[in-house]
């Protein structure tokens, strides 16, 4: 792919003397980006431009050429194409739109490009696209003119929306970061985002990747690529509402929503997610820091209520404010002219106006053990102080890379002066207190947990009892129907999955007879193909004590399913003990389209839904990741021995979550899975799931 990067020769097709020739913008952009090599300008009618010859057809050319640049009407791009393979051409940019966006023809036209790159092995970017920056080399292939101000540096883009790409362009320009290379996908019919983002990774001059998403593909293939990165990926997401395009069949299906595994997914891969413009451009300055390598921060400010603002931000996301040695805070009361303040950290230097001392005073802290970090928050007045503040700030920067620390700066002046920092300072500046602590706290989680989220991912070897639980899924999918509740518990046991086992009966008399074997009290449950969701309809009954009340319950049961769902056909009843004591979690998975095998744990019950109070990890998860997930459940702590009650045993819990990511790994026809309630007891004694609901796939 460096190709695509790094051509020697280009050739641009669809270039015309017309005066909006799009083209034209193409050349423009490659000369005034300084482009080092050779462009050859293609165009049907031929013509003299600045000199140079336009060639009639990219086979005219006589010169090797290594990248061509297509913007010309979508009917005749894989034409083009075709001449292209033909003159020997492996890569090219494919700017035209017009294709699957304008429906089935444009479709049609798409395939004949696929057919034509396979058949000369030629690869390509977009079709849809606005093109790709090289800012080392001054290749520029967007059609659109642009202003060459952003400066070169270590931050690479990949975007599948052009014109969210252009913002970010000028995001960075505005922000003093630097551009290494861009890449607008598009529809991505032939390269797509994870091979550019493989590229990147290795890409030496690469520092830092920003990724643009309208859609995921193949996003175990983005994870995959994005652990392997010793670089860090910021990402944003876009088109994440989901909630409309289909009806739930399982609270799973309702609770794990596309956008909650993007998240999740983007967390276990290292993948830090971006909402705005404001959070990339803090994440991205921020991240060229040092990395911040423990939670204790000092905030050193020029003003009292700047430093009280900082220290409630601190608090707020978990920073703890570092003590510091009552000889340095003595050493820097000397410098004082009146004893006005009392110091300690928050550092309230107000009433000290010697810059160099401000110098000596950051050195200091950042020499210190117990210091991991600084913020700084000054104000500058340009007129009396501008030069001296920029000489300050450019000596810190030095002093952070010498300690590898890192230090956060605030300023507080004139929007010219601002704009100078930034430009020309080649260090990140903040302009809004709260921001610059929570960017400072982004680079501790970051680097924090990146090495976890880089840890390998093993999918174990099929179970055992794999092929025996596939059988029970065939014989349900042959008959085009999910399984019934015992033989989903019975699925679950083959997996080591603690599910609590019943009688399946077929009328009253066997029901009664099941429930004086298993010993009251006992619960029913509707056996039917038809009812998913047993409760709403009175297909669940608990607590029957004795056989008169087993009796009692089932003709009323068969009632009410009769009155709510004639049509349905009832195969029986399932008789079960009752479980007693312990609380409720639910657990359950799902296969989603873009990532694959996805789990779940949550509050459990038949509020469920109500709280959506649940945490989210793609398969297959670690034992790591297992006890994190239960940690995140903010309602937690009553299973943890809140008020002295006995604890749970979360461990049994851990121990379904990873064998329920194994099950699902294994047997991806299972499409949907719930186990709710989850009754999990004291410790050490395990747990035991009371109700399963398991949906296959029977396409």
């Amino acid at each position: 792919m460096r190709a695509i990067f790094y051509p020697e020769s280009i050739a641009v097709i669809g270039v015309s003397l017309s005066p909006d020739n799009l083209g034209l913008g193409i050349i423009y952009n490659l000369t005034e980006f300084g482009f080092r090599g050779l462009i050859h300008e293609v165009g049907p009618k031929g013509g003299v431009i600045s000199g140079r010859r336009i060639y009639q057809s990219v086979l005219d050319i006589p010169e090797v050429v290594d990248l061509a640049v297509i913007l010309t009407p979508a009917r005749t791009v894989a034409d083009i194409l075709d001449q292209c393979g033909q003159k020997g051409i492996r890569w090219a940019v494919v700017e035209s739109a017009g294709f699957r966006e304008h429906g089935e023809e444009g479709k049609k036209l798409e395939e004949r490009m696929v057919q034509v790159a396979e058949k000369w092995g030629l690869r390509f970017v977009g079709p849809n696209c606005i093109g790709v920056i090289n800012k080392e080399n001054g290749l520029c292939t967007p059609f659109t003119p642009l202003n060459p101000k952003v400066q070169l540096g270590d931050v690479s883009i990949i975007s599948q929306s052009g014109g969210v790409g252009m913002s970010v362009l000028n995001l960075m320009g505005n922000e003093g970061l630097g551009l290494n290379k861009f890449v607008s996908a598009g529809n991505m019919l032939n390269i797509q985002t994870e091979e550019f983002l493989e590229y990147l990774i290795e890409d030496p001059p690469t520092g830092f990747i920003y990724l643009h998403l309208e859609g995921i593909r193949n996003g175990r293939k983005l994870m995959e690529v994005a652990r392997r990165s010793r670089k860090p990926i910021l990402a944003s997401k876009a088109n994440i509402g989901q909630f409309g395009k289909s009806i739930a069949s399982s609270h799973t299906a309702s609770l794990s929503s596309n956008d909650r595994v993007v998240d999740a997914a983007f967390r276990q891969c290292g993948i830090i997610r971006i909402n705005d413009g404001t959070a990339l451009g803090n994440d991205l300055k921020v991240l060229h820091l040092p990395s911040m390598r423990g939670k204790n921060l000092a905030i050193i400010s020029r003003s009292g209520g700047h430093a009280v603002i900082a220290a409630d931000a601190c608090e707020f996301v978990g920073f703890n404010l570092a003590q510091f040695p009552q000889a340095f805070i003595e050493e820097i009361e000397k410098h004082f002219r009146a004893s006005v303040i009392r110091l300690t950290n928050p550092l309230d230097l107000g009433d000290l106006f010697d810059l160099d001392f401000f110098l000596r005073i950051i050195e200091r802290t950042l020499a210190e053990d117990g210091v991991d970090g600084i913020v700084f928050l000054h104000t500058i007045i340009p007129l009396i102080e501008g030069p001296k503040s920029r000489e300050l700030l450019a000596r810190i920067r030095e002093l952070s890379q010498r300690y590898k620390k890192p230090v956060a700066i605030y300023v507080s002046t004139e929007d010219q002066e601002v704009a100078w920092l930034k430009r020309n300072l080649n260090y990140p500046i903040f302009t809004q207190v709260v921001e610059t602590v929570r960017a400072l706290e982004l680079n501790y989680r970051y680097y924090a947990g990146i090495e976890q989220a880089r840890e390998p991912r093993k999918i174990e070897s099929p179970h055992k009892n794999r092929e025996t639980a596939r059988s029970l899924l065939e014989k349900a999918q042959n008959e085009k129907r999910d399984l019934f509740l015992h033989e989903a518990g019975e699925v679950l046991n083959l997996y080591g999955l603690p599910m609590i086992q019943g009688i399946p009966v077929a009328d009253e008399g066997e029901a009664v007879k099941a429930a004086g074997r298993l010993g009251f009290p006992v619960a029913m449950k509707i056996i039917s193909k038809e009812i998913s969701h047993k409760s709403d309809i009175g297909g669940v009954q608990l607590n029957l004590r004795t056989e008169a009340g087993v009796a009692d319950a089932y003709r009323d049961m068969l009632r009410r399913i009769r009155q709510a769902c004639p049509e349905a056909k009832i195969e029986g009843v399932l008789i079960q003990p009752m479980a007693t004591g312990g609380r409720e979690l639910i657990i359950g998975g799902r296969q989603d389209d873009q990532f694959g095998p996805v789990i779940l744990v949550g509050l459990g019950g038949i509020f469920v839904e109500v709280f959506g109070e649940v945490s989210i990890r793609v398969a297959p998860i670690t034992p790591r990741e297992a006890r994190e997930m239960i940690n995140e459940l903010r309602g937690i702590g009553l299973f943890k021995g809140a008020r002295g009650t006995n604890p749970s045993d979360l461990e049994a819990v851990a121990d379904v979550l990873l064998r329920l990511s194994q099950l699902l790994c294994d047997l991806p026809e299972i499409r949907e899975i719930d186990i709710n309630p989850l009754r999990v007891f004291p410790e050490k004694e395990g747990c035991l799931g009371l109700d399963v609901r398991m949906i296959l796939d029977k396409s």
